[in-house]
């Protein structure tokens, strides 16, 4: 498949125990009110570490849930993001990507086969002009090739 998604497994990645919890005992510690369309969504994104965008979770399951429309997909991922359930970002294809894990880490954009990898990484020191401010949320995105990618290329 050309767009063929490969992701770095997530035993590669520091996984505290709320993440370890299934969706739906996640979904209400958080405190939201739990919907069928918030399960179904939420729970694709903990199983599918795919980066997807709306349309992608839309398409991966319109087929066997009849009621769900795109519109929900987006209000549905907007909330989970608000909550801090979910992380999103604007990946190089310009299009927003959702992420489950929530604990800092990096991606990498391959340019060639378009995947989205995770990689572990620990954030910095705070530099002194954030001293102060609430930050809801850092991206850090290295765009290149990845290994496989990188080989064909030689």
């Amino acid at each position: 498949q050309k767009n063929k998604i490969l992701v770095v497994a997530l035993s590669q990645l520091n996984r505290g125990d709320p993440k370890q919890m299934p969706s739906l005992d996640r979904l209400r510690e958080s405190g939201i009110r739990v919907t069928v369309p918030r399960r179904i969504i939420f729970q694709y994104l903990i199983d599918n570490k795919t980066h997807p965008t709306c349309d992608r979770i839309y398409n991966d399951l319109k087929d066997t849930n009849s009621s769900l429309s795109l519109a929900t997909v987006y209000n549905v991922t907007e909330k989970l993001v608000q909550e801090n359930l979910l992380n999103v970002f604007v990946a190089p294809d310009g299009e927003h990507h959702y992420d489950s894990i929530t604990e800092f880490h990096g991606h990498l954009y391959c340019e060639q086969c378009m995947a989205i990898f995770d990689f572990k990484s620990k954030p910095d020191k705070i530099p002194d002009i954030l001293k102060g401010a609430v930050i809801r949320s850092v991206s850090y995105m290295a765009v290149g090739h990845c290994p496989e990618c990188a080989k064909k290329r030689k």
